[in-house]
């Protein structure tokens, strides 16, 4: 009988050799490497197993796919390693039989992170270890930059393959595949999820999952309760696990969850971003169909102060199907705890968070609260609509500055001469374009102080100039709200400031541009003209910003002069009429030159007085900035050099760039 027992435990022992294998992937040495049918790298250098194609060791098929960057044998000073990147992956497969243990051995447990396609996977220290059935594993780095492996150990079985261990069931219990089917379904009924969802917010117990219909439609659902796992956003749940149908407060949940399993995958980005619903606060507050548990982003939104139990109103100023303003208003609960900014009732902010509902009012959960960075001037001319509030994302520089009966005006340019015009980016046509600086007058109305304090300033800083736009299609201004900053050590830089000679037929002024303008002095009929010297472009000239200029030219008249000047545009250029503002176009139509009015703030040149300025003395020089600042010696940027002459006369004779 022992003997019988002793040739039984002999053949299973056999047996169980010929059922199951180890194999060792060993990256850490020369030798393995070649073992394995790989190029050893030389140093500093690497072997992409992407491209090196799958290999098979005692019936063990190792195959890789690339992440950020390769995935690749990398050699350091001798010290080989495989380098998996992120969201970079190996797939070990078997042809018969099937993987029931893998064993990772890191050679840096620094971004150690990887996540497996089935079964079981965790890491403890420098060992990540898998368990389960199947007949082909892949294990994806999911961590920054890369995870560093010295070996692999694979055991393998000759039993059939299977899936991963699934958890008991009751057979009986209810299958439901689609999340859309969620709310038709009866309170209390419990069910399993037969198709993958993948993870778009968690915190705590409350789960948000979404899952994408047969024609891309993303739906949504939240799961409450301890499902045992913490999940990476964009984490691909398997399907299998279990819950029961609940509504609380009119909100659609899944309670009792249980047999969540590790998730299968990550996917990208761009599957758990928020939905971008700006300007359409209201359409959300008020749906026509389910916005609850979508995860959304809204800029250019007002906020109130969160209240002592976590309350708060977002609001914003749209416009509805009929074209007509409304004022949008939704609750908002902090529910996660963020830290909130104090609230400025003049700012506007952007907020992601998800959608809820409480006794059937939409509320917003805030993931983020940011205050809103603003909008490049560019787009603002471009996009903007006279009445809405804007805060300009630009560093803007201070040209001129200009107090009359029309108004207070700072006008300023954002200087720039190459813009990334990203309009069309979903559409991948985002590129750098060559720009034209763009130009708005910032208007004080009536008030004395902010116009005072703005004028000393010289360069305001980005997102800190805000107002209500207006006149966009002509002379595009900016009704201050608030009173902007200045950007601290900077100083204006050689404005892009265009010249204009009307003897050339040539003028393509912005609305509102500073700039200078060469041509003929007349009057016709009593009103001011600049002109070609064949007379047939004319412009009319508006003394209003600088009066006492027209006593001086008048002295003058039939002179050629150079005038740093404002431009402006009486009527919308006809073919911009659209929803373009009026930019610079060519002379086409007949009226071109007529719809232009310039103001002059400074003479730089008249012909009558520099051909006998040799005939008198110099007896003070000045150099005035275009935003009125006079000194004695030329300042950073442009400068209006200001020549005073012997007998009293005064003349500008020229710009000049420091």
């Amino acid at each position: 009988m022992k003997r019988f027992f002793s040739i039984f435990l002999m053949a299973f022992w056999a047996f169980s050799v010929l059922r199951a294998a180890v194999v060792t992937f060993d990256f850490s040495t020369a030798e393995g490497i070649t073992a394995m049918g790989y190029a050893v790298p030389a140093q500093s250098s690497a072997t992409n197993l992407t491209q090196a194609g799958p290999v098979t060791v005692s019936g063990v098929t190792l195959s890789a796919t690339d992440g950020s960057t390769e995935t690749r044998i990398w050699n350091s000073q001798g010290n080989y390693t495989l380098r998996i990147y992120v969201d970079g992956s190996i797939t070990l497969s078997v042809a018969e039989g099937s993987i029931t243990g893998i064993t990772v051995n890191a050679a840096n447990t620094t971004n150690f992170d990887l996540i497996a396609s089935v079964g079981d996977y965790s890491a403890a220290g420098s060992v990540g270890t898998w368990s389960g059935n199947a007949s082909s594993v892949t294990l994806t780095h999911v961590g920054s930059k890369n995870a560093q492996v010295s070996t692999l150990v694979v055991t393998t079985s000759a039993d059939d393959p299977g899936d991963d261990p699934v958890d008991p069931i009751d057979p009986n219990i209810e299958k439901l595949d689609s999340l859309h089917h969620l709310a038709a379904m009866a309170d209390g009924t419990e069910f399993q999820f037969t198709s993958d969802v993948y993870v778009n917010y968690q915190w705590e117990n409350y789960l948000w999952v979404m899952q994408l219909d047969s024609e891309g439609n993303a739906l949504a659902g939240l799961i409450y309760g301890d499902t045992g796992k913490e999940y990476r956003l964009g984490s691909v749940i398997p399907a299998g696990w279990t819950g029961k149908k609940t509504t609380y407060k009119g909100l659609v949940e899944i309670t009792n969850p249980a047999y969540f399993k590790n998730a299968k995958n990550i996917l990208d980005e761009d599957y758990y971003s928020p939905f971008d619903v700006t300007g359409y606060l209201g359409y959300i507050a008020n749906p026509d169909e389910g916005w609850e548990n979508y995860k959304v982003y809204l800029e250019g939104v007002h906020l109130s102060t969160v209240d002592d139990r976590g309350n708060f109103t977002i609001s914003s100023s749209e416009t509805d199907d009929d074209g007509n303003h409304v004022d949008a208003v939704m609750a908002g609960y902090n529910k996660f705890g963020i830290d909130y900014p104090d609230v400025d009732p003049t700012e506007v902010y952007a907020i992601q968070g998800m959608v809820t509902i409480y006794n059937g009012n939409m509320q917003l959960y805030p993931i983020s609260i940011a205050g809103d960075p603003g909008t490049r001037l560019w787009k603002v001319l471009y996009e903007g609509e006279d009445g809405g509030q804007y805060k300009l994302n630009d560093t803007l520089y201070v040209a001129a500055t200009v107090d009359c009966e029309k108004g207070k005006f700072i006008f300023v340019t954002d200087n720039v001469d190459e813009i990334y015009y990203d309009t069309y980016a979903e559409w991948g046509y985002a590129e750098w374009m060559d720009w034209y600086p763009d130009w708005i007058a910032l208007d004080c109305s009536d008030d004395e102080q902010l116009y005072s304090t703005v004028s000393d300033m010289q360069v305001l800083a980005p997102g800190t100039v805000k107002g209500a736009l207006a006149d966009r299609l002509t002379n595009p201004r900016l009704v201050l709200n608030s009173t902007p900053v200045e950007l601290e050590d900077a100083q204006l830089p050689t404005l892009t400031l265009f010249q204009y000679d009307l003897s050339k037929d040539y003028l393509a002024a912005l609305g509102h541009e500073v700039g200078r303008a060469d041509g003929y002095f007349f009057y016709r009929d009593g009103v001011p003209y600049l002109c070609s010297e064949q007379d047939t472009v004319v412009v009319k000239l508006d003394f209003d910003f600088a009066p006492a200029l027209e006593a001086e030219m008048s002295a003058s008249e039939g002179m050629k002069f150079g005038l740093l000047c404002i431009f402006t545009l009486d009527e919308p250029w006809e073919e911009n009429q659209d929803n373009a503002p009026a930019r610079r176009i060519h002379a086409t139509d007949v009226d071109y030159f007529t719809n232009y009015t310039i103001h002059p703030l400074a003479i730089l040149s008249c012909s009558a007085v520099d051909e006998v300025i040799a005939d008198r003395q110099v007896v003070d020089v000045k150099y005035v900035t275009p935003s009125g600042i006079i000194s004695q010696q030329p300042q950073d940027g442009v400068n209006i050099v200001v020549k005073t002459l012997s007998d009293g006369s005064r003349t500008t004779v020229k710009r000049l760039n420091k």
